[in-house]
């Protein structure tokens, strides 16, 4: 019940929706009713049997109260105009009943689906909102495609389960409850008796539905694995045709689909099972409903008199729709469950990294970065990644970062904008720990260029604007052209309209680079981060692009994970990184003097 109501909670904003729909349900209802009660006194005046009031009672909202009333302005037809126009009374009754009732229950509908889309698009924006700010552990610890299934298939599951089920709690308790309460104005031994099977009938069909949350969250769970694998084969399709894989990667796909499908056969093998077993007792019901309510119109001794019990079953037929919707919902609803649970690992997972109470917003870089003793250990492993690390960064200065693969130098530069947080030891910027301010000013000191750069699949102006979303189009073309980008650009067809493919695929790595270094020069940040960007470049794109990064560094402090031994040469600093810890450290010629780790990268060229 706590997971329903987690999704429910989604409903609030939309209360007086819900209200107004619950109302006009309520009036569809009452319609219906009044549409099918006139069988009674129709049948009553074919066979002369209906009953007139000779004199009106005062009106109120009351079964009795109406059916007096109804029958003594009846009888005054039948008496001033005859039987034929009391029967064309009485069709213009159910006519203008049925018109009506459409017409509530359509605008009722119309409001449901405003609430159905507006749950469904405020639980994708939170759910966006929320991936957006998680920590970078959480993407170390989840697939992708499983991310991608959760905010995709399982929130259109929840759609068309859960949230599809609202029309059922707006209208089907409605006329229950409004049709129970005719059924038991015709007949109260009747009506027990029917309140007697509808609670046994839920009872056999909720059985059926034990199983059916726990092989639904399995499926659930397999087709995550399922956009994954896809997910995965499309990123690596140069791969998976480069070493003729084609076939591997079919059969393992195939597999996978198969298990998916065996299960989900399973679980609607189960659920179409509800149809009939709910159809038998219907059924059922209805025949014990004709056997008892027969004995009492044939004996005479139960005052019921035969068009009342015609009635009877023609209201009663009516109650059968909303029951049985009731038990399509209860499967709908255990089926979205298991949705919910994949939803709320995502809803209820808990920031790691976030601003403490008061944090500091921060504006500047004005005179140092410390390392203080840092330790950090990803969660859940004990193996030490970075073990005592210790070192100053003067504003103004370039860092260089080197070591072999797996040293620790990523690790380094990703707890600076706290992407991570440190095991133990602390960071400062400006003598305060990263802790205290606030993230998203700490993170707006940084510009990244990364050695592969992330680009979006939209256009190139776009794709500049992400360093600084309000820019005018003159900032964004100077950036540019500081990037020595602005003419390739210019040669594309579209120019800066031009779309860049799923990441970046149209434009060459080179061009990718100037692109992402537009992009930093745009936000201005005082701190570089970069990944050596001309490391896989040929010789005349690195040219360019060193021309670009030297316009970028130009009065910034920064920090770089370097490559090419050119890039080293020319840093303040020097910081070697083994195995976690900082081995050595100095200028580029002191370096060397030491003939220890940093002459053998050189030597070796592991830079």
């Amino acid at each position: 019940m706590n997971k329903f109501l987690s999704i429910l909670k989604y409903l609030i904003p939309y209360w007086f929706t819900a209200l107004l729909s619950v109302i006009f349900n309520l009036l569809a209802a009452i319609f219906s009713v009044i549409s099918f009660t006139m069988v009674i006194p129709f049948l009553g005046l074919l066979f002369s049997t209906q009953q007139f009031v000779s004199n009106p009672v005062i009106f109120k909202l009351s079964v009795e109260a109406i059916r007096q009333n109804f029958n003594y302005y009846l009888g005054q037809i039948v008496t001033d105009k005859g039987q034929l126009q009391a029967l064309l009374f009485i069709i213009l009754i159910v006519l203008i009943s049925t018109i009506l009732k459409n017409i509530f229950l359509f605008i009722a509908k119309v409001l449901v689906i405003n609430i159905r889309t507006g749950v469904v698009k405020d639980l994708r924006n939170e759910l966006m909102n929320k991936i957006l700010n998680f920590d970078l552990s959480y993407f170390s610890d989840e697939k992708r495609g499983d991310i991608i299934s959760k905010m995709i298939i399982d929130v259109k599951e929840i759609e068309i389960s859960i949230i599809a089920s609202l029309e059922m709690l707006f209208k089907d308790p409605i006329l229950i409850i409004v049709y129970f309460i005719v059924l038991i104005s015709m007949s109260m031994q009747l009506s027990l008796m029917v309140i007697l099977i509808i609670p046994v009938s839920s009872i056999v069909i909720s059985q059926i539905g034990k199983t059916l949350k726990k092989k639904t969250i399995r499926g659930q769970q397999k087709m995550g694995a399922l956009v994954g694998m896809l997910e995965e084969t499309l990123s690596g399709i140069k791969i998976v045709k480069a070493f003729n894989a084609e076939k591997l990667v079919e059969d393992r796909f195939k597999k996978l689909n198969q298990f998916y499908s065996n299960l989900f056969s399973n679980v609607w093998k189960r659920r179409t099972l509800a149809n009939p077993i709910s159809d038998i007792l219907t059924t059922v019901s209805i025949l014990l409903i004709m056997w008892f309510g027969g004995k009492m119109v044939l004996n005479e001794d139960g005052g019921l008199s035969s068009q009342v019990f015609i009635g009877y079953l023609a209201v009663f037929a009516q109650v059968i729709s909303p029951v049985k919707s009731f038990s399509n919902g209860y499967f709908n609803i255990i089926k979205g469950l298991a949705s919910v649970d994949r939803i709320n690992s995502i809803l209820l997972h808990k920031f790691k990294i976030a601003n403490i109470p008061n944090a500091i917003d921060i504006s500047g870089f004005k005179s140092k970065l410390e390392f203080k003793d840092i330790i950090f250990t990803y969660e859940n492993d004990s193996k030490i990644i970075l073990n005592g690390i210790n070192f100053t960064i003067e504003k103004g200065q370039t860092i260089a970062l080197v070591g072999q693969s797996g040293s620790g130098k990523s690790t380094i530069v990703d707890l600076i904008p706290r992407f991570f947080d440190p095991t133990e030891g602390d960071i400062l910027i400006d003598g305060i720990s990263l802790k205290d301010y606030n993230i998203n000013s700490l993170r707006g000191l940084f510009g990244y260029v990364n050695q592969e750069p992330v680009l979006f699949n939209d256009t190139i102006y776009n794709n500049i604007l992400f360093g600084n979303p309000n820019a005018s189009e003159h900032e964004i073309m100077e950036a540019a052209k500081l990037s020595f980008a602005h003419d390739f650009i210019l040669e594309k067809g579209m120019a800066y309209d031009s779309s860049l493919g799923e990441d970046g695929g149209k434009l060459s790595l080179g061009e990718k680079q100037r692109i992402s270094i537009a992009r930093a020069i745009l936000k201005n940040a005082p701190i570089l981060i970069l990944d050596e960007a001309t490391s896989a470049l040929d010789f005349e794109s690195e040219l360019i692009v060193r021309k670009a990064l030297a316009y970028l560094m130009k009065d910034k402090t920064t920090i770089v994970i370097a490559h090419r031994l050119s890039t080293i040469k020319r840093a303040d600093k020097i910081i070697v990184v083994d195995q976690g810890k900082i081995v050595e450290h100095g200028t580029h010629d002191e370096l060397l003097k030491l003939n220890a780790h940093y002459k053998k990268l050189t030597e070796f060229e592991f830079l």
